[in-house]
């Protein structure tokens, strides 16, 4: 997989979010939860892409990123955060800044060639 998929995969949600929003602003968890759920395992997929791994198995993510060079600032925390509650509006906040500083950081990566 290359580098071209991570960044189809931030058009993607750049793309989708404001529908999650929606939901969120119409306080309709359920309805949110299912996008939520799926953006999280497209973002978990630009990790692995960005640091070179193959994002076949995600449900190791938490020791497999250990061992990744580059990753935002309390990744994992933050992302047990939204595994644990996809369904509340401080998850999608997490998850949009999340995807925020990781495309930033990706583009320098890509870049410098790291």
């Amino acid at each position: 997989m290359s580098e071209n998929t991570a960044e189809n995969i931030f058009t993607e949600w750049k793309e989708k979010s404001e529908e999650i929003a929606h939901h969120f602003k119409n306080r309709d968890r359920k309805s949110a939860k299912k996008p939520m759920v799926y953006f999280f395992q497209q973002y978990l997929k630009t990790i692995y892409l960005v640091n070179g791994g193959q994002p076949n198995d995600l449900s190791n993510y938490k020791s497999d990123l250990k061992g990744f060079q580059h990753l935002p600032v309390n990744v994992i925390e933050r992302l047990s955060f939204i595994e644990d509650q996809p369904d509340h509006y401080q998850s999608y906040i997490q998850l949009s800044a999340l995807f925020s500083e990781w495309e930033k950081k990706s583009v320098i990566l890509k870049k410098h060639g790291t």
